[in-house]
């Protein structure tokens, strides 16, 4: 093949990859527009505000709530069940595309389909904005890698390119999710290809640059957190990080275990009352709803009690409190296929605990505040890499979020740690949630 050809192949993939950033970008942000015109519908809330808004409801609105965005959800399943979803039908998620990585050759129509793709991306959406507690990011990916496998299997493209688009559509996912365009290139290579091909650099930052540049021009270049500036932490904070990478493995060994088996545990309770799978959000629905009149900081994506931990609105023993809740009602979220992810589950989980953490830690250093927005942003980043086994574009994230080199290396200390000791038990989630999609296929 001539230099001429070779130039000829890598300008069709780099224009390609802009248009899958571009129509990722935009497909974000009809996404998150969706979840917020939910949560309006179903809570009056807005600019994502669902916690406070919940909290100041009747409390037979914050109940039936989920069960009706529930009953909607189930409606959906029930026609997923009749296109070819099978008696346990759920929401795809980033797990499916990874297992999509692994066989693009033979890819099932049921996994990076379109028509079933923005069936997810309705369940996914109408599930937030009804409460659900799970993530809105891995969502956005499955949307991005369905996305990018339209133009791979329209021009018939091999193994490795169609790989290649899929990593675009994630990366371009997160990148527009975040308005971190260097971690949504990290993302995709570290999650979805888990390898480092240099032909595959320049198409997966074209396409992450262009998402973020399209999801900005409609959200603004703000960061998702109001973040202090940190500058000049102890050398204490340093010394204790690896303390919080221990709390955090254990923390996210606990999670990657009841989430990943949530699903299965879903439908064994439908098993054994004799209900159709489709039956579970709307049950699902009123438990949510009954616990959020004790925690209405579970309901949603999360980000709201996330900055507010940041923030340091709330103390120490609350926010323990937060992690098991958070914990609980993702579980059941799940467990209840309500659609939705885990990205922003474990980013809030790790903020609770690095909050908590972090007042304990600065009491005795009589600056308690700071060390709470120091230890935060670690938990935040410890937490969620070492749940999603991506400890070097979590880091980014942080840093593309809060411009500080001195808590992005703290995070990557304790991200490292932590994720060393979940792959040493078995695997951060998304490869487990890949060997039951293997196991029931």
């Amino acid at each position: 093949m001539s230099v001429r050809q070779n130039w000829q192949i890598a300008l069709r993939l780099w224009l390609i990859a802009a248009g899958i950033g571009l129509l990722v970008g935009i497909a974000v942000i009809i996404f998150r527009l969706t979840i917020m015109a939910g949560e309006m519908f179903f809570f009056t809330a807005p600019d994502e505000k669902v916690a406070s808004t919940a909290a100041g409801l009747p409390a037979l609105h914050v109940v039936m709530a989920p069960v009706v965005g529930g009953a909607i959800v189930g409606i959906l399943l029930a026609i997923g069940s009749m296109i070819g979803w099978g008696d346990k039908p759920r929401a795809f998620s980033v797990a499916d595309v990874m297992k999509a990585r692994r066989f693009p050759g033979r890819i099932r129509e049921t996994a990076l389909n379109l028509r079933d793709g923005l069936l997810t991306a309705a369940i996914s959406a109408i599930s937030l904005g009804a409460g659900a507690s799970t993530g809105r990011e891995g969502p956005a990916v499955h949307i991005g890698a369905v996305l990018a496998h339209q133009p791979a299997k329209w021009l018939n493209l091999d193994v490795r390119a169609t790989r290649m688009l899929l990593g675009c559509g994630a990366a371009a996912a997160v990148s527009a999710s975040f308005h971190a365009p260097l971690a949504g290139v990290l993302f995709a290579r570290e999650v979805i290809l888990q390898r480092y091909r240099i032909a595959d650099i320049g198409p997966i930052a074209v396409s992450s640059v262009v998402a973020a540049i399209t999801a900005r021009s409609h959200f603004g270049s703000e960061a998702l957190f109001a973040v202090p500036e940190i500058t000049d932490p102890p050398v204490m904070y340093f010394l204790a990080t690896p303390l919080l990478g221990l709390l955090s493995a254990g923390l996210a060994m606990m999670a990657i275990w009841t989430w990943s088996r949530a699903p299965e545990a879903g439908e064994q309770f439908a098993a054994q009352f004799k209900l159709p799978v489709w039956m579970l959000p709307p049950l699902g629905g009123l438990v949510l709803g009954c616990f959020a009149l004790a925690f209405p900081q579970i309901l949603g994506v999360g980000y709201e009690p996330t900055a507010a931990a940041l923030a340091g609105v709330y103390g120490p023993a609350f926010m323990i409190l937060l992690v098991f809740a958070k914990l609980a009602a993702t579980s059941l979220c799940i467990g209840a296929h309500f659609g939705g992810g885990v990205f922003s589950p474990s980013l809030y989980i790790g903020a609770m605990l690095g909050g908590a953490f972090g007042i304990l830690i600065g009491m005795p250093l009589n600056e308690p505040e700071a060390a709470l927005h120091f230890f935060t942003i670690v938990g935040m980043g410890a937490v969620s890499g070492a749940v999603l086994g991506a400890p070097i574009s979590t880091t980014l994230i942080v840093f593309e979020l809060t411009s500080s080199y001195e808590t992005a290396a703290a995070v990557l200390v304790s991200v490292s740690l932590a994720t060393v000791l979940v792959q040493s038990q078995g695997g951060a989630l998304f490869e487990r949630q890949v060997k039951f999609r293997m196991r029931d296929s």
